[in-house]
Protein backbone atom coordinates (compact mmCIF):
# COMPACT_ATOMS: atom_id res chain seq x y z
CA UNK A 1 0.00 0.00 0.00
CA UNK A 2 1.09 3.41 -0.84
CA UNK A 3 0.32 5.92 1.68
CA UNK A 4 0.96 9.60 1.12
CA UNK A 5 3.78 11.35 2.14
CA UNK A 6 1.88 14.06 3.80
CA UNK A 7 -0.47 11.94 5.51
CA UNK A 8 2.96 9.95 6.91
CA UNK A 9 3.99 13.03 8.03
CA UNK A 10 0.78 13.88 9.74
CA UNK A 11 1.06 10.47 11.58
CA UNK A 12 4.28 11.23 12.84
CA UNK A 13 3.47 14.29 14.15
CA UNK A 14 0.91 14.21 15.75
CA UNK A 15 2.08 10.17 17.18
CA UNK A 16 4.57 11.59 19.88
CA UNK A 17 7.06 9.34 20.25
CA UNK A 18 7.75 9.07 24.30
CA UNK A 19 3.60 8.60 24.53
CA UNK A 20 4.11 5.89 22.06
CA UNK A 21 7.26 4.40 23.42
CA UNK A 22 5.68 4.31 26.74
CA UNK A 23 3.36 2.12 25.65
CA UNK A 24 5.68 -0.74 25.91
CA UNK A 25 8.43 0.52 28.38
CA UNK A 26 8.57 2.94 31.06
CA UNK A 27 10.65 6.01 30.04
CA UNK A 28 12.18 8.33 32.78
CA UNK A 29 13.46 12.17 32.05
CA UNK A 30 17.04 12.92 31.43
CA UNK A 31 18.18 16.32 30.29
CA UNK A 32 16.52 17.06 27.15
CA UNK A 33 16.09 13.03 26.63
CA UNK A 34 14.14 10.45 28.04
CA UNK A 35 15.65 7.12 29.16
CA UNK A 36 14.65 3.79 29.81
CA UNK A 37 15.55 -0.11 29.12
CA UNK A 38 16.02 -0.98 25.04
CA UNK A 39 13.44 -3.31 24.30
CA UNK A 40 15.37 -4.88 21.85
CA UNK A 41 18.39 -6.53 23.85
CA UNK A 42 18.86 -7.59 27.19
CA UNK A 43 20.60 -4.71 29.55
CA UNK A 44 20.51 -3.60 33.68
CA UNK A 45 21.53 -0.17 32.86
CA UNK A 46 19.09 2.20 30.73
CA UNK A 47 20.90 2.59 27.37
CA UNK A 48 17.68 3.18 25.30
CA UNK A 49 17.52 7.28 24.40
CA UNK A 50 14.38 9.55 23.09
CA UNK A 51 14.15 12.79 21.89
CA UNK A 52 10.86 13.93 21.98
CA UNK A 53 11.88 17.05 19.92
CA UNK A 54 13.85 15.39 17.18
CA UNK A 55 10.85 12.56 17.46
CA UNK A 56 13.59 10.00 16.98
CA UNK A 57 15.17 7.13 19.31
CA UNK A 58 18.31 5.16 19.75
CA UNK A 59 20.19 2.13 21.74
CA UNK A 60 23.64 3.37 23.02
CA UNK A 61 23.47 -0.91 23.81
CA UNK A 62 22.71 -2.57 20.27
CA UNK A 63 22.69 0.58 18.21
CA UNK A 64 19.12 0.01 16.98
CA UNK A 65 17.30 3.77 15.94
CA UNK A 66 14.35 4.98 14.29
CA UNK A 67 11.74 7.28 14.91
CA UNK A 68 7.87 6.49 16.24
CA UNK A 69 7.04 4.57 12.88
CA UNK A 70 10.11 2.80 12.50
CA UNK A 71 9.92 1.83 16.77
CA UNK A 72 6.36 0.17 16.34
CA UNK A 73 7.87 -1.59 13.17
CA UNK A 74 10.49 -3.34 15.42
CA UNK A 75 7.68 -4.37 18.11
CA UNK A 76 4.73 -5.33 16.49
CA UNK A 77 7.32 -6.74 13.73
CA UNK A 78 4.89 -5.42 11.06
CA UNK A 79 5.63 -3.70 7.80
CA UNK A 80 5.81 -0.02 7.42
CA UNK A 81 2.33 0.38 5.93
CA UNK A 82 0.75 -1.48 8.80
CA UNK A 83 2.46 0.18 11.24
CA UNK A 84 1.78 3.60 9.99
CA UNK A 85 -1.98 2.34 9.81
CA UNK A 86 -1.67 1.44 13.48
CA UNK A 87 -0.20 4.76 14.75
CA UNK A 88 -3.21 6.93 12.09
CA UNK A 89 -6.07 4.39 13.93
CA UNK A 90 -4.33 5.51 17.50
CA UNK A 91 -3.87 9.52 16.52
CA UNK A 92 -7.58 9.45 14.72
CA UNK A 93 -5.55 10.28 10.97
CA UNK A 94 -7.67 8.80 8.02
CA UNK A 95 -5.82 7.35 5.65
CA UNK A 96 -6.63 6.87 1.83
CA UNK A 97 -5.32 4.01 0.56
CA UNK A 98 -4.91 3.89 -3.02
CA UNK A 99 -5.48 0.17 -5.14
CA UNK A 100 -3.28 -2.03 -4.45
CA UNK A 101 -1.24 -3.65 -7.20
CA UNK A 102 -2.71 -7.32 -8.51
CA UNK A 103 0.23 -8.89 -6.64
CA UNK A 104 -1.25 -7.16 -3.65
CA UNK A 105 -4.90 -7.91 -3.57
CA UNK A 106 -3.66 -11.76 -4.77
CA UNK A 107 -1.57 -12.20 -1.82
CA UNK A 108 -3.66 -10.59 0.82
CA UNK A 109 -6.62 -12.48 -0.24
CA UNK A 110 -4.79 -15.35 -0.16
CA UNK A 111 -4.14 -14.81 3.44
CA UNK A 112 -7.58 -13.22 4.12
CA UNK A 113 -8.93 -16.42 3.05
CA UNK A 114 -7.02 -19.11 5.11
CA UNK A 115 -7.04 -17.04 8.10
CA UNK A 116 -10.95 -17.20 7.64
CA UNK A 117 -11.03 -21.05 7.19
CA UNK A 118 -9.31 -21.56 10.13
CA UNK A 119 -11.83 -19.52 12.00
CA UNK A 120 -13.88 -21.01 10.95
CA UNK A 121 -13.24 -24.43 11.87
CA UNK A 122 -12.46 -22.42 15.54
CA UNK A 123 -16.06 -21.49 15.32
CA UNK A 124 -17.35 -25.07 14.43
CA UNK A 125 -14.90 -26.58 17.06
CA UNK A 126 -16.33 -24.35 19.84
CA UNK A 127 -20.06 -24.79 18.84
CA UNK A 128 -19.25 -28.72 19.04
CA UNK A 129 -17.65 -28.24 22.79
CA UNK A 130 -20.62 -25.61 24.12
CA UNK A 131 -24.03 -27.37 22.23
CA UNK A 132 -25.08 -30.88 21.65
CA UNK A 133 -24.26 -34.50 21.81
CA UNK A 134 -20.93 -34.65 20.51
CA UNK A 135 -18.87 -32.33 23.22
CA UNK A 136 -20.65 -33.80 25.72
CA UNK A 137 -17.21 -36.25 26.40
CA UNK A 138 -15.11 -33.10 26.17
CA UNK A 139 -17.41 -31.15 28.80
CA UNK A 140 -17.20 -34.18 31.18
CA UNK A 141 -13.48 -33.75 30.64
CA UNK A 142 -13.00 -30.03 31.67
CA UNK A 143 -15.49 -30.64 34.48
CA UNK A 144 -13.61 -33.17 36.24
CA UNK A 145 -10.66 -31.10 35.59
CA UNK A 146 -12.49 -28.17 37.64
CA UNK A 147 -12.55 -25.73 34.00
CA UNK A 148 -16.08 -24.19 34.12
CA UNK A 149 -18.00 -23.83 30.91
CA UNK A 150 -18.43 -19.51 31.12
CA UNK A 151 -13.99 -19.55 30.12
CA UNK A 152 -14.91 -22.13 27.01
CA UNK A 153 -15.42 -18.94 24.28
CA UNK A 154 -12.89 -16.65 26.38
CA UNK A 155 -10.11 -19.00 25.98
CA UNK A 156 -11.21 -20.33 22.67
CA UNK A 157 -11.78 -23.74 23.64
CA UNK A 158 -13.35 -26.41 21.75
CA UNK A 159 -13.30 -30.16 20.46
CA UNK A 160 -13.23 -32.20 17.47
CA UNK A 161 -16.17 -35.66 17.98
CA UNK A 162 -15.46 -39.04 17.11
CA UNK A 163 -16.20 -38.57 13.23
CA UNK A 164 -13.54 -39.14 11.07
CA UNK A 165 -14.78 -36.04 8.48
CA UNK A 166 -16.88 -33.67 10.73
CA UNK A 167 -14.73 -31.00 10.32
CA UNK A 168 -14.23 -31.70 5.79
CA UNK A 169 -18.11 -32.34 5.93
CA UNK A 170 -19.00 -28.61 7.29
CA UNK A 171 -16.35 -26.55 5.35
CA UNK A 172 -17.24 -28.62 2.50
CA UNK A 173 -21.06 -27.72 2.71
CA UNK A 174 -19.74 -24.19 4.11
CA UNK A 175 -18.42 -23.68 0.34
CA UNK A 176 -14.97 -23.91 1.10
CA UNK A 177 -12.66 -25.63 -1.40
CA UNK A 178 -11.08 -28.50 0.80
CA UNK A 179 -7.68 -28.79 -1.29
CA UNK A 180 -7.46 -25.34 0.50
CA UNK A 181 -7.89 -26.84 3.88
CA UNK A 182 -5.57 -29.65 3.34
CA UNK A 183 -2.71 -27.23 2.64
CA UNK A 184 -3.52 -25.69 6.41
CA UNK A 185 -2.83 -28.83 7.61
CA UNK A 186 -6.63 -29.34 9.18
CA UNK A 187 -7.60 -32.43 6.95
CA UNK A 188 -5.70 -35.12 4.98
CA UNK A 189 -6.48 -36.95 1.97
CA UNK A 190 -7.36 -40.55 1.97
CA UNK A 191 -5.07 -42.69 0.09
CA UNK A 192 -7.08 -44.20 -2.27
CA UNK A 193 -10.93 -43.52 -3.19
CA UNK A 194 -10.57 -40.28 -2.67
CA UNK A 195 -12.20 -37.78 -0.16
CA UNK A 196 -10.86 -36.28 3.10
CA UNK A 197 -10.74 -37.44 6.72
CA UNK A 198 -10.15 -34.92 9.80
CA UNK A 199 -6.52 -34.44 11.77
CA UNK A 200 -8.46 -33.89 15.06
CA UNK A 201 -10.81 -36.62 16.42
CA UNK A 202 -12.04 -37.08 19.89
CA UNK A 203 -10.42 -33.97 21.18
CA UNK A 204 -10.28 -30.95 23.02
CA UNK A 205 -8.97 -28.46 21.21
CA UNK A 206 -7.04 -25.56 22.04
CA UNK A 207 -7.36 -22.57 19.53
CA UNK A 208 -3.25 -21.16 18.61
CA UNK A 209 -3.94 -17.73 17.70
CA UNK A 210 -1.19 -15.22 15.61
CA UNK A 211 -0.45 -11.89 18.06
CA UNK A 212 -3.78 -10.06 16.93
CA UNK A 213 -6.02 -12.94 18.42
CA UNK A 214 -7.04 -14.43 15.01
CA UNK A 215 -6.99 -18.72 15.25
CA UNK A 216 -4.30 -19.90 13.27
CA UNK A 217 -3.62 -23.53 14.34
CA UNK A 218 -4.85 -26.08 17.00
CA UNK A 219 -3.49 -28.19 19.49
CA UNK A 220 -5.47 -31.22 20.14
CA UNK A 221 -5.66 -33.51 23.73
CA UNK A 222 -7.08 -36.61 24.24
CA UNK A 223 -10.50 -37.13 26.43
CA UNK A 224 -8.50 -40.56 27.65
CA UNK A 225 -5.39 -42.49 27.96
CA UNK A 226 -4.85 -43.17 24.21
CA UNK A 227 -1.71 -42.07 22.53
CA UNK A 228 -0.36 -39.58 20.86
CA UNK A 229 -1.76 -37.49 24.23
CA UNK A 230 -1.34 -34.37 22.15
CA UNK A 231 -0.79 -33.18 18.44
CA UNK A 232 -0.59 -29.97 16.82
CA UNK A 233 -1.72 -28.41 13.21
CA UNK A 234 1.37 -29.37 10.86
CA UNK A 235 2.93 -26.15 10.41
CA UNK A 236 0.94 -23.98 7.33
CA UNK A 237 1.58 -20.52 5.63
CA UNK A 238 -0.17 -19.49 8.50
CA UNK A 239 1.59 -21.45 11.34
CA UNK A 240 5.17 -22.19 11.71
CA UNK A 241 5.80 -23.45 15.39
CA UNK A 242 9.19 -21.65 16.25
CA UNK A 243 7.60 -18.45 15.83
CA UNK A 244 4.54 -18.70 17.47
CA UNK A 245 4.01 -18.89 21.13
CA UNK A 246 0.83 -20.22 22.30
CA UNK A 247 -1.47 -17.05 24.57
CA UNK A 248 0.89 -14.16 23.06
CA UNK A 249 -2.19 -12.54 22.21
CA UNK A 250 -3.66 -12.05 25.92
CA UNK A 251 -0.75 -12.24 27.33
CA UNK A 252 0.82 -9.21 25.80
CA UNK A 253 -0.79 -6.71 27.24
CA UNK A 254 0.20 -8.15 30.65
CA UNK A 255 3.98 -8.48 29.27
CA UNK A 256 3.94 -5.19 28.96
CA UNK A 257 2.49 -4.03 32.23
CA UNK A 258 5.04 -6.55 34.51
CA UNK A 259 7.76 -6.05 32.08
CA UNK A 260 8.04 -9.88 32.55
CA UNK A 261 6.59 -13.35 30.73
CA UNK A 262 5.86 -16.78 32.26
CA UNK A 263 6.98 -19.38 29.98
CA UNK A 264 4.77 -22.85 30.30
CA UNK A 265 5.31 -26.15 28.57
CA UNK A 266 1.94 -27.55 28.26
CA UNK A 267 -1.90 -25.85 27.15
CA UNK A 268 -3.21 -26.96 30.62
CA UNK A 269 -0.15 -25.39 32.55
CA UNK A 270 -1.04 -22.21 30.52
CA UNK A 271 -4.91 -22.44 31.37
CA UNK A 272 -3.96 -22.98 34.93
CA UNK A 273 -1.96 -19.52 35.32
CA UNK A 274 -4.91 -17.81 33.31
CA UNK A 275 -7.34 -19.15 35.38
CA UNK A 276 -5.59 -18.12 38.85
CA UNK A 277 -5.54 -14.64 37.33
CA UNK A 278 -1.68 -14.70 35.81
CA UNK A 279 -1.75 -13.26 32.09
CA UNK A 280 1.61 -12.51 31.46
CA UNK A 281 1.82 -16.12 30.20
CA UNK A 282 2.74 -17.94 27.22
CA UNK A 283 3.25 -21.58 26.35
CA UNK A 284 5.46 -23.06 23.82
CA UNK A 285 3.52 -25.27 20.85
CA UNK A 286 5.29 -29.02 21.36
CA UNK A 287 8.45 -27.28 20.77
CA UNK A 288 11.67 -25.95 22.55
CA UNK A 289 12.15 -22.32 23.01
CA UNK A 290 13.68 -20.97 19.80
CA UNK A 291 15.50 -17.79 18.60
CA UNK A 292 12.04 -16.94 16.90
CA UNK A 293 10.34 -16.77 19.98
CA UNK A 294 13.04 -14.95 21.99
CA UNK A 295 12.51 -12.14 19.58
CA UNK A 296 8.59 -12.25 20.37
CA UNK A 297 9.44 -12.33 23.88
CA UNK A 298 11.44 -9.50 23.69
CA UNK A 299 8.79 -6.61 22.24
CA UNK A 300 7.15 -7.38 25.39
CA UNK A 301 9.61 -8.31 28.28
CA UNK A 302 13.01 -7.84 29.57
CA UNK A 303 12.65 -10.39 32.32
CA UNK A 304 11.80 -14.34 31.49
CA UNK A 305 10.34 -16.82 34.47
CA UNK A 306 10.96 -20.34 33.85
CA UNK A 307 8.32 -22.80 34.75
CA UNK A 308 8.33 -26.14 33.49
CA UNK A 309 7.69 -29.92 35.09
CA UNK A 310 9.59 -30.69 38.02
CA UNK A 311 10.60 -34.68 36.66
CA UNK A 312 13.83 -34.90 34.64
CA UNK A 313 12.00 -33.88 30.91
CA UNK A 314 10.92 -30.36 32.76
CA UNK A 315 14.65 -30.09 34.13
CA UNK A 316 16.19 -30.45 30.83
CA UNK A 317 13.86 -28.01 28.84
CA UNK A 318 14.88 -25.49 31.40
CA UNK A 319 18.27 -26.22 31.04
CA UNK A 320 17.66 -25.74 26.77
CA UNK A 321 15.82 -22.25 27.75
CA UNK A 322 18.82 -21.29 29.94
CA UNK A 323 21.12 -21.57 27.17
CA UNK A 324 19.16 -19.28 24.55
CA UNK A 325 18.50 -16.71 27.34
CA UNK A 326 21.67 -16.42 28.78
CA UNK A 327 23.49 -16.12 24.86
CA UNK A 328 21.24 -13.03 24.45
CA UNK A 329 21.80 -11.62 27.89
CA UNK A 330 17.91 -11.76 28.73
CA UNK A 331 17.35 -12.12 32.73
CA UNK A 332 15.70 -15.28 33.06
CA UNK A 333 14.74 -17.06 36.25
CA UNK A 334 13.91 -20.66 37.86
CA UNK A 335 10.16 -20.96 39.40
CA UNK A 336 10.74 -24.17 41.23
CA UNK A 337 7.91 -26.28 41.94
CA UNK A 338 7.36 -29.31 45.02
CA UNK A 339 8.65 -32.60 43.57
CA UNK A 340 6.27 -34.52 41.07
CA UNK A 341 3.96 -31.32 40.69
CA UNK A 342 3.52 -29.64 37.21
CA UNK A 343 2.00 -26.19 36.86
CA UNK A 344 -1.70 -27.58 36.53
CA UNK A 345 -1.74 -29.72 39.20
CA UNK A 346 0.61 -27.02 42.12
CA UNK A 347 -2.57 -24.36 41.14
CA UNK A 348 -5.47 -26.30 41.47
CA UNK A 349 -4.18 -27.13 45.09
CA UNK A 350 -2.44 -23.72 45.99
CA UNK A 351 -3.33 -20.10 45.69
CA UNK A 352 -2.56 -17.71 43.30
CA UNK A 353 -0.35 -15.84 46.28
CA UNK A 354 1.45 -18.72 47.01
CA UNK A 355 2.54 -19.25 43.58
CA UNK A 356 3.10 -15.27 43.34
CA UNK A 357 5.12 -16.35 46.73
CA UNK A 358 7.30 -18.79 44.23
CA UNK A 359 7.95 -16.38 41.97
CA UNK A 360 9.39 -13.93 44.50
CA UNK A 361 11.73 -16.59 45.24
CA UNK A 362 12.97 -18.00 42.08
CA UNK A 363 16.10 -18.53 41.25
CA UNK A 364 18.46 -16.90 38.24
CA UNK A 365 18.53 -19.56 35.64
CA UNK A 366 22.64 -20.17 36.36
CA UNK A 367 22.24 -20.53 40.02
CA UNK A 368 19.25 -22.58 39.59
CA UNK A 369 21.90 -24.98 37.18
CA UNK A 370 24.79 -24.93 39.17
CA UNK A 371 22.95 -26.44 42.45
CA UNK A 372 21.25 -29.34 39.60
CA UNK A 373 24.26 -30.34 38.58
CA UNK A 374 25.72 -30.45 42.68
CA UNK A 375 22.88 -32.48 43.48
CA UNK A 376 23.27 -34.84 40.49
CA UNK A 377 27.03 -35.18 40.86
CA UNK A 378 29.04 -36.89 43.58
CA UNK A 379 30.91 -33.77 44.57
CA UNK A 380 32.78 -36.10 47.55
CA UNK A 381 35.01 -37.36 45.09
CA UNK A 382 37.34 -36.01 42.52
CA UNK A 383 35.90 -37.42 39.53
CA UNK A 384 32.26 -35.46 40.35
CA UNK A 385 33.65 -31.86 41.14
CA UNK A 386 35.54 -31.64 37.96
CA UNK A 387 32.54 -32.90 36.40
CA UNK A 388 30.20 -30.11 37.98
CA UNK A 389 33.24 -27.67 37.17
CA UNK A 390 33.06 -29.07 32.98
CA UNK A 391 29.95 -28.64 32.72
CA UNK A 392 29.47 -25.44 34.34
CA UNK A 393 32.35 -23.32 33.10
CA UNK A 394 31.36 -23.20 29.24
CA UNK A 395 27.72 -21.27 30.79
CA UNK A 396 30.22 -18.37 32.92
CA UNK A 397 31.64 -17.87 28.99
CA UNK A 398 28.61 -16.29 28.39
CA UNK A 399 28.11 -14.00 31.29
CA UNK A 400 29.67 -10.45 29.83
CA UNK A 401 29.55 -9.02 32.99
CA UNK A 402 32.57 -9.58 35.39
CA UNK A 403 30.79 -9.12 38.48
CA UNK A 404 28.52 -11.70 38.04
CA UNK A 405 30.95 -14.11 35.85
CA UNK A 406 33.42 -13.57 38.94
CA UNK A 407 30.84 -14.21 41.88
CA UNK A 408 29.71 -17.58 39.85
CA UNK A 409 33.42 -18.32 39.93
CA UNK A 410 33.48 -17.78 43.26
CA UNK A 411 30.53 -19.49 44.57
CA UNK A 412 31.35 -22.52 42.21
CA UNK A 413 34.68 -22.31 43.96
CA UNK A 414 32.60 -22.71 47.22
CA UNK A 415 30.48 -25.85 46.47
CA UNK A 416 33.08 -28.09 45.58
CA UNK A 417 35.75 -26.75 48.01
CA UNK A 418 38.24 -26.00 45.25
CA UNK A 419 40.61 -22.98 45.44
CA UNK A 420 39.25 -20.30 42.94
CA UNK A 421 42.63 -19.69 41.16
CA UNK A 422 42.72 -23.27 40.62
CA UNK A 423 39.46 -23.32 38.61
CA UNK A 424 40.85 -20.81 36.40
CA UNK A 425 40.10 -17.37 34.49
CA UNK A 426 36.93 -17.61 32.24
CA UNK A 427 37.18 -16.42 29.02
CA UNK A 428 34.21 -14.60 27.64
CA UNK A 429 32.73 -16.04 24.47
CA UNK A 430 32.89 -13.92 21.17
CA UNK A 431 29.93 -13.10 20.00
CA UNK A 432 27.94 -12.79 22.61
CA UNK A 433 25.61 -9.75 23.09
CA UNK A 434 26.78 -7.36 25.53
CA UNK A 435 24.32 -5.11 27.57
CA UNK A 436 26.20 -1.55 27.41
CA UNK A 437 25.32 1.39 29.68
CA UNK A 438 24.97 4.13 28.06
CA UNK A 439 28.12 6.70 27.36
CA UNK A 440 28.23 9.88 28.78
CA UNK A 441 29.44 10.54 24.59
CA UNK A 442 28.99 9.68 21.20
CA UNK A 443 31.44 7.95 19.49
CA UNK A 444 31.36 9.84 15.89
CA UNK A 445 32.94 9.37 12.94
CA UNK A 446 34.17 13.16 11.08
CA UNK A 447 31.94 12.82 8.30
CA UNK A 448 28.81 12.24 10.88
CA UNK A 449 30.02 15.03 12.96
CA UNK A 450 29.90 16.89 9.66
CA UNK A 451 26.17 15.66 8.74
CA UNK A 452 25.00 16.50 12.29
CA UNK A 453 26.68 19.81 11.75
CA UNK A 454 24.79 20.86 8.95
CA UNK A 455 21.95 19.69 10.54
CA UNK A 456 22.00 21.72 13.64
CA UNK A 457 23.17 24.66 11.68
CA UNK A 458 21.43 24.58 8.01
CA UNK A 459 22.62 28.37 7.67
CA UNK A 460 26.66 26.69 6.58
CA UNK A 461 23.90 24.06 3.85
CA UNK A 462 25.35 26.41 0.65
CA UNK A 463 28.80 26.68 1.63
CA UNK A 464 28.80 22.76 2.62
CA UNK A 465 27.66 22.07 -1.33
CA UNK A 466 29.60 24.80 -3.14
CA UNK A 467 33.13 23.04 -1.82
CA UNK A 468 31.88 19.55 -2.89
CA UNK A 469 32.36 18.38 0.77
CA UNK A 470 28.57 16.52 0.14
CA UNK A 471 30.39 14.38 -2.78
CA UNK A 472 33.04 13.30 -0.34
CA UNK A 473 30.62 11.90 2.50
CA UNK A 474 30.11 7.85 2.62
CA UNK A 475 27.03 6.55 0.61
CA UNK A 476 25.12 6.04 3.18
CA UNK A 477 25.14 9.49 4.32
CA UNK A 478 24.86 11.54 1.07
CA UNK A 479 20.92 11.21 0.72
CA UNK A 480 20.74 12.72 4.82
CA UNK A 481 22.62 15.09 3.58
CA UNK A 482 21.14 16.48 0.16
CA UNK A 483 17.93 16.35 2.13
CA UNK A 484 19.20 18.95 4.76
CA UNK A 485 20.88 20.73 1.81
CA UNK A 486 17.95 21.04 -0.47
CA UNK A 487 15.67 22.16 2.38
CA UNK A 488 17.84 24.79 3.17
CA UNK A 489 18.13 26.31 0.02
CA UNK A 490 14.65 27.38 -0.16
CA UNK A 491 14.14 28.17 3.72
CA UNK A 492 12.53 25.04 4.94
CA UNK A 493 13.73 23.25 8.21
CA UNK A 494 13.98 19.44 8.07
CA UNK A 495 13.15 17.23 11.12
CA UNK A 496 15.27 14.17 11.30
CA UNK A 497 12.24 11.95 11.76
CA UNK A 498 11.20 12.66 8.36
CA UNK A 499 14.47 11.71 6.77
CA UNK A 500 14.41 8.22 8.59
CA UNK A 501 11.15 7.77 6.28
CA UNK A 502 13.23 7.88 3.42
CA UNK A 503 14.71 5.13 4.06
CA UNK A 504 18.40 6.00 4.07
CA UNK A 505 20.83 3.07 4.09
CA UNK A 506 21.81 2.83 7.96
CA UNK A 507 19.08 4.73 9.74
CA UNK A 508 20.74 3.57 13.05
CA UNK A 509 23.91 5.32 12.68
CA UNK A 510 21.24 8.77 11.66
CA UNK A 511 19.16 8.29 14.73
CA UNK A 512 22.52 7.83 16.73
CA UNK A 513 24.00 11.07 15.44
CA UNK A 514 20.71 12.83 16.27
CA UNK A 515 19.39 11.98 19.46
CA UNK A 516 22.44 13.57 21.60
CA UNK A 517 25.01 16.55 20.45
CA UNK A 518 27.16 15.98 22.86
CA UNK A 519 29.86 14.74 20.54
CA UNK A 520 29.49 17.83 18.58
CA UNK A 521 30.56 19.92 22.15
CA UNK A 522 34.38 19.75 21.38
CA UNK A 523 33.86 20.79 17.73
Amino acid sequence: MMIPDEKIAEVRERAGIVEIISDYISLKKSGANFQGLCPFHGEKTPSFNVNPGRGIFHCFGCGVGGNVVTFVMKMEGIPFPEAVKLLAKRVGVEIEERAPTAFEIRQKSEKDEQLKIVAAAAGYYSQLLTKGADGAAARKYMAGRGVKEEIFAPYRLGCASEKWDGLATFLKQSGVPLEKVEKLGLIKRKGSGGGYFDLFRNRLLFTIADLHGQPIGFGGRVLDDSLPKYINTPESPLYQKSDVLFGIDLAKQSMREERSVVIVEGYFDHLALYLSGIRNVVATCGTALTKGHFQLIKRYADKVYLLFDSDSAGRKATLRAMELLLAEQMPCFVIELPEGEDPDSYLANHSTAEFSELMKISRPALDYYLRELVSVENTGTVAGKKAVADQFRPFLQKLTDPVERDLYLKELSRLLAVDVRTLGAVKVIAGISHAKSAPSRISASPADSLVALLFRYPEIAAEFRATGIEALLPVALRKPAARIIDAAAIGENIEPAEIIDTGIPDLNVFAALLVDDSHLEDI
